[in-house]
């Protein structure tokens, strides 16, 4: 038996993992909870650090008064406006950035934030419901009920970051 302890924000990060797992407890009145694993989970063990060290991952962006660190957890989607970057943030808001969008897609996509528009840039861990619309597009709802368009040009390479494509 492998016990793990983590923060309970943590715990809705792998939700996903754990749900076929049993013994979840809370650890006194911290801000704890103990999961325990069976021996033979450590492919789950593993995807569930991974997990956690990608969401607690943090950025600098460089913005027209000074710099603003972002944890990737945070950010919503991108998206530009001629020159203006706009960051959609859940705790900071919209924030405004001087990176041009293609360097901001080079420093996330390996973070899983990938192109959905020739404008936008989406966080998949923030993608909630897709649904197929007219035309071969796809329409996204983030976590926050906020609702985006998948260009028909990015469909495919959405659809194979999240592991949904076609045949193989």
């Amino acid at each position: 038996m492998i016990k793990v302890i983590l923060n309970k924000d943590d715990l809705t990060i792998i939700k996903d993992d754990i749900k076929n797992q049993n013994s979840i407890q809370e650890i006194d009145e911290s801000n704890q909870v103990a999961i325990y694993l069976d021996d033979k989970n450590y492919e789950v063990l593993e995807r569930m650090i991974k997990r956690i060290t990608t969401n607690r991952k943090e950025f600098l962006f460089e913005t027209p008064t000074g710099w603003v660190k972002i944890f990737l957890r945070d950010i919503l989607y991108i998206e530009s406006f001629g020159t203006e970057i706009i960051l959609h943030t859940q705790s900071l808001g919209d924030v405004l950035v001087k990176q041009p969008l293609y360097q901001l897609e080079t420093l996330l996509s390996p973070h899983h934030v990938v192109r959905i528009g020739k404008s936008y840039l989406v966080n998949l861990s923030k993608v909630t419901f897709i649904r197929t619309k007219l035309n071969a597009k796809l329409e996204i709802e983030l976590s926050n009920n906020i609702k985006l368009e998948v260009m028909r040009s990015y469909v495919k390479s959405f659809k194979e970051q999240l592991g949904i494509g076609g045949r193989k």
